[in-house]
């Protein structure tokens, strides 16, 4: 279990197929749990076509090549990564690029094209990503296919990613010109996980993309809380034509904290894998992460999950602790969202979880949210 306290299993549904979820212990913790058996499970249907290398946007699967053993030909593959140094990797950017391939695997990379990731200077063009799909569908050959995998949810520009959400991704077809009936899309969220970093087990189900309209990246789990499929076949020409005029768009900035698990908060007891926090004595339950916050309105969202005769109070605070902003006595499990007024600038600036009474007790919090209102 997990922050959800849902049972978690070996394997999930991918189009009713029970897949396992990736067990190499390297960023296991992320959405690549589902992503590299889905991605091996695309390779493996389109095993018959690969007469020559695909081409691998992204130097993602040379850390999951064990798991292609049993299928040596499935290795044969060009990398494609602007920043990343490894034999055999090309250093160049994917807007420049220009060879055809029948088959393109891009896993969790298009979003991070034109933002401030990886090496990568923001651009300050929010639909990059969308640049690049559309340059995607163009590198395939006649009958080719790619299969693409992206952030999904509430449209969020966090900085290093774009998010997208289903208004955006029509803009592909609507404004960027790829045929509709070239896209082929499903949908993933994630129910739980345990609340760890070395390789945990998660719980993800596919569904309908209305189901991920409200999802946060980060929030309440690390990275992303949904993901879009993406299948595209090369059913046309290329598309050249420049992007149709469309409306803005509004985009959700990164919350200014978006988990207490996650988030780099000192956690003087520790927390279980189902994220509770131990409170036997009076002290501090948590407390970070120390951060400057701007004269501006702010909204806190929060849950606790409380067992036992436990006495809290949560409070913002500034100047490590000694200024405080706002507080909420807590004695029972219970849901808020608490608007916080900042009349100036803040610094160390810090949510803190106290403990009044000594008690055996302890306390979950599957959200701790501080967004600009």
């Amino acid at each position: 279990m997990g922050i959800a306290g849902l049972e978690l299993f070996n394997y999930f549904l991918c189009d009713l197929e029970p897949l396992p979820y990736n067990r190499l212990p390297y960023g296991n913790c992320s959405e690549r749990t589902i992503e590299i058996p889905i991605a091996i499970r695309f390779l493996r249907r389109m095993e018959a076509g690969l007469r020559e290398p695909y081409l691998e946007i992204g130097n993602v699967f040379a850390n999951y090549l064990p798991l292609l053993d049993p299928h040596p030909e499935l290795t044969n593959r060009i990398v494609l990564d602007k920043f990343e140094e490894a034999p055999g990797v090309l250093n160049e950017d994917l807007m420049d690029y220009r060879e055809k391939h029948a088959l393109i695997l891009c896993l969790s990379t298009v979003e991070h094209i034109g933002q401030h990731a990886y090496g990568e200077q923001k651009s300050g063009d929010r639909e990059a990503p969308l640049l690049a799909l559309r340059h995607l569908y163009n590198l395939l050959k006649p009958g080719g296919s790619a299969l693409v995998t992206v952030p999904f949810g509430k449209l969020m520009d966090m900085g290093w990613l774009i998010q997208f959400s289903d208004e955006y991704l029509r803009l592909l077809t609507d404004s960027y010109g790829v045929p509709a009936e070239a896209l082929d899309v499903s949908y993933f969220r994630k129910l739980d996980m345990d609340m760890h970093l070395n390789n945990p087990k998660q719980c993800w189900i596919q569904c309908g993309k209305e189901e991920l309209a409200d999802k946060r990246f980060d929030s309440p789990f690390m990275f992303a809380n949904g993901i879009a499929v993406i299948r595209m076949r090369k059913t046309g020409p290329d598309v050249m034509t420049e992007p149709r005029p469309h409306e803005p768009l509004t985009f959700e900035p990164a919350p200014t904290v978006s988990s207490v698990y996650f988030a780099p908060f000192v956690r003087p007891a520790g927390f279980d894998k189902d994220g509770y926090f131990p409170a036997a004595r009076p002290g501090y339950v948590f407390y970070g992460p120390s951060l400057t916050l701007a004269p501006k309105s702010y909204v806190l969202e929060a849950s606790f999950e409380i067992e036992g005769p436990g006495e809290f109070t949560l409070e913002v605070t500034s100047n490590r602790g000694r200024r405080r902003l706002w507080s909420r006595k807590i004695v029972r499990s219970e849901r808020l969202s608490a608007p916080i007024e900042i009349k100036r600038e803040e610094h160390q600036s810090e949510i803190r979880l106290y403990q009044h009474n000594a008690a055996n007790c302890r306390v979950r919090v599957p959200c701790l949210v501080l967004n600009e209102a």
